[in-house]
């Protein structure tokens, strides 16, 4: 481990390392984003989802946040529940293992850069 605070001492190294984590932070969920508008309108259910989730819409005031909130919570549950069919609800668990990976990555490597720049601000 103490190789990887040295290294990260470089400061090369910390800024490569640094880009190499925003990238994991944003460049996945570009990604699924892109995979999941690609592929969820080509069941009716997906279609089905969209347009509910069309008619919900998208606000940017806080009043409506709570409306949107519960939308979201009633579509989830919907899409457990099967109402929109069997491939949603997988597309969804693939999206939920996605995301849970993604985000256990991102803590892993920005958790070893804010370690490795503890120790090195410690050690001088």
């Amino acid at each position: 481990m103490d190789s990887i605070a040295a290294a990260l001492a470089n400061p090369t190294v910390y800024w490569t390392y640094f880009a190499l984590c925003f990238a994991v932070l944003v460049l996945p969920m570009i990604a699924l984003a892109w995979w999941y508008h690609a592929n969820i309108h080509k069941t009716p259910g997906g279609r089905a989802l969209m347009r509910r989730q069309y008619e919900v819409g998208v606000s940017r005031r806080p009043t409506d946040a709570g409306r949107m909130l519960r939308a979201a919570v009633e579509m989830g549950g919907d899409i457990e529940s099967d109402v929109y069919g069997a491939p949603v609800r997988r597309m969804q668990h693939r999206v939920y293992v996605v995301t849970g990976v993604w985000l256990a990555m991102v803590a892993v490597m920005f958790g070893i850069l804010i370690w490795a720049d503890t120790v090195n601000h410690a050690t001088g």
